[in-house]
């Protein structure tokens, strides 16, 4: 599936206004915290790279969401 520019910008700011509402004032600030390395964050919500099945619930947990919510936000299925 072919992601347009509104997607993109969209669940990018999505992914920062939720680190931010927990607290991280940055990306790198984020990344640091959590143990997850930037480049990966920033490809996952620049929908550049899909998110691993096995870092979905990690990222889940400390975004504080739910994993259908974070694929609703990607644009994809929760199976």
């Amino acid at each position: 599936m072919v992601k347009n520019k509104k997607q993109i910008e969209t669940t990018w700011n999505w992914f920062v206004a939720r680190y931010k509402k927990l607290g991280y004032r940055s990306l790198n600030q984020f990344a640091n915290a959590t143990g997850f390395q930037k480049s990966s964050l920033s490809r996952y919500f620049h929908l550049q790279r899909e998110i691993p099945s096995g870092t979905i619930s990690a990222l889940c947990s400390v975004l504080k969401v739910s994993p259908n919510t974070l694929m609703k936000v990607i644009g994809e299925e929760w199976k």
